[in-house]
């Protein structure tokens, strides 16, 4: 008794006691045999920490999922005009059930009046689509602003350049959560785009969603009229248009500009201060197929743009898909023009705003394109 006495009284001071060695010993395996196991476990099992091995591949895994991922999403936006297109082609090749409802939405297609009317078919809730997060994270796109704008009152936004798609002009406008309604909540931007968007079934129905309304002269003052003062809609208009998307070259700054006076005379007669807006890295998206004056790419696009008002161009981007290039876009806003309405504006009035919208776009793209384009040639006026 004494003696366990003494051991408990030991063991609870913390004394240290000698560790059995064969208490984990397998049963059946003697002690020579213990010892060779343990000889072959340590020759065969390798001594690298496998969880973190494997937590590494598993990220790179993620991120290459996510990249593709991305990647994908962002070529069905940029090509969504052409799969609208083949989609609706195949509903009424192959299903035959499909053929009468598909025949009277085209001719709905051409019946709307909605593009037209100054209004449209605008969803805000279109920001919260996951796209937006992957063409953010494609595309990294920028904005600043030279001075803030209000709110309440009316602009007139010129985009440069028009690119081959004019993609940044679709994200700074509208209801993409990334362009200048984000930064200025209460101001309503509607881009504009050309009358034969609103031809292409599926594709004219989220161009309305997103914003957009045709370009032609009575859809811009339908706008811009006072009596939709309670939206206080602005206008983004791409000035170069077709024409500008033939010059749009990898590297250049050419611009169809001086010629273009049409948006002034509306900002005029409408009251609108104009600001301009140059679009960096625009034109490196996606690259065009050599069509200089007198090629025969030039030939057939300049032909395909005077019979149908726009044109067909060759161009090509990552791989087969028309995947673009990766390329940070950076808009620039420049500093509001103030106009004072006119409703018969002069032609000396109009070339006066003119003159001071092409000084502040000069101003911009001097400015910052030594950060953001150092590449890219000085900008030029082409027509």
């Amino acid at each position: 008794m004494v003696c366990a006495q003494q051991a408990l009284s030991a063991g609870s001071k913390g004394v240290e006691t000698p560790l059995d060695e064969d208490a984990d010993r397998p049963a059946g395996l003697d002690g020579v045999g213990y010892q060779w196991s343990l000889a072959l476990a340590s020759m065969w099992i390798p001594t690298v920490d496998i969880s973190d091995e494997w937590a590494a591949r598993f990220a790179r895994f993620s991120d290459f999922m996510q990249d593709t991922l991305t990647t994908s999403m962002v070529t069905l936006w940029t090509t969504s005009p052409l799969w609208a297109l083949v989609l609706y082609v195949y509903l009424i090749v192959y299903v035959k059930a499909m053929r009468t409802a598909l025949l009277l939405y085209l001719v709905y297609c051409f019946c709307d009046p909605r593009p037209y009317d100054g209004v449209g078919r605008r969803f805000a809730c279109i920001h919260k689509l996951p796209l937006w997060k992957h063409v953010n994270a494609y595309f990294q796109p920028k904005m600043l602003f030279e001075a803030p704008l209000n709110p309440k009152q009316k602009y007139v936004f010129g985009s440069h350049p028009h690119g081959v798609i004019s993609y940044v002009s679709q994200l700074i406008a509208g209801t993409t959560g990334l362009g200048i309604e984000s930064h200025f909540p209460g101001l309503v931007v509607r881009g504009v785009t050309m009358p034969a968007t609103f031809a292409i079934p599926f594709f004219r129905d989220w161009a309305l969603a997103m914003g957009c309304l045709s370009c032609d002269r009575s859809s811009i003052r339908r706008i811009l009229s006072d009596r939709h003062h309670r939206l206080h809609q602005s206008l983004l208009v791409v000035v170069g248009g077709a024409e500008e998307s033939m010059l749009a070259h990898q590297g250049s700054s050419d611009l169809i500009l001086l010629k273009r006076r049409g948006f002034v005379r509306e900002a005029i007669r409408a009251g609108c201060d104009l600001v301009p807006i140059y679009n960096f890295n625009e034109n490196s998206i996606y690259q065009l197929v050599d069509n200089r004056p007198g090629s025969l790419v030039h030939r057939f696009e300049m032909a395909v743009k005077s019979l149908f008002g726009f044109t067909i161009l060759l161009f090509h981007g990552r791989n087969v898909f028309f995947t673009p290039y990766r390329t940070q876009l950076v808009s620039v806003v420049g500093r509001p023009i103030p106009v004072q309405r006119n409703y018969n504006p002069t032609e000396n009035e109009i070339k006066q705003y003119h003159d001071l919208y092409v000084e502040e776009l000069v101003r911009v793209y001097k400015k910052y394109k030594p950060k953001y384009a150092p590449d890219a040639a000085d900008i030029r006026f082409v027509a």
